[in-house]
């Protein structure tokens, strides 16, 4: 982790007028296009969800503006991220799953098994989780594939210390359009539109490059 030094930063000025705010978090709902990797998924034995968390992971790490935070009320930059994953048991409860990139998508599929393998039968709240959620080099993801949907809002509290931690919420794949909703929650003392779209960018990419 670096500290993003604020007197050459561009965003500097950007980053203070945004970080006092009560809710600086902007969020969207776009529709990607999985068909080619829901086709690689099928055609190759790979699990579907567990192919586009993968590509979710690499590009979040390709991209800079994803990768920074808010520590001590300065912006850093982490090094590396993992994803806080939630996943549905079959008692209709949800249990966090922190998922890490790994080199390619064999390998993480199967450090997917071995994670829900442990966390899916813990407790919903223990101190490694509290612990983990302290750190900023995360992500939060969720998987919502019962339904189709144009807008999402988040669980939070009104007074929260707000580190930046992007969120990301699939939601249900359309067969007919080949299309998936995305919604995306950033901080903006950190990020505008358009990282949201160079992200979009490089999402697309690894997706191609996977496929290819």
């Amino acid at each position: 982790m670096k500290k993003i030094d604020l007197d050459t930063w561009p965003r500097a000025q950007h980053f203070h007028f945004f970080k006092g705010f009560d809710k600086p978090h902007f969020n969207i709902t776009t529709h990607v296009d999985f068909s080619a990797l829901y086709q690689f998924a099928r055609t190759n034995g790979y699990s579907f969800t567990q192919s586009y968390l993968y590509c979710l992971l690499k590009a979040v790490n390709q991209c800079t503006s994803m990768r920074y935070r808010i520590v001590d009320d300065q912006p850093v930059e982490v090094d590396e991220l993992m994803a806080s994953t939630v996943f549905l048991k079959g008692d209709e409860t949800f249990r966090f799953t922190p998922l890490y990139l790994k080199k390619n998508l064999g390998e993480f599929c199967e450090h997917v098994h071995e994670q829900k393998s442990y966390y899916m039968n813990q407790a919903l709240l223990t101190q490694e989780f509290e612990l983990r959620e302290t750190q900023v080099s995360q992500i939060h993801v969720s998987v919502l594939p019962w339904f189709n949907f144009t807008s999402f809002s988040h669980a939070a509290h009104e007074t929260s210390h707000c580190s930046g931690v992007p969120k990301f919420v699939f939601g249900q794949y359309q067969h007919n359009t080949g299309l998936m909703p995305l919604n995306i929650e950033v901080h903006h003392a950190l990020m505008d539109g358009v990282h949201v779209a160079q992200f979009l960018t490089t999402l697309k990419q690894v997706i191609f490059e996977l496929v290819d």
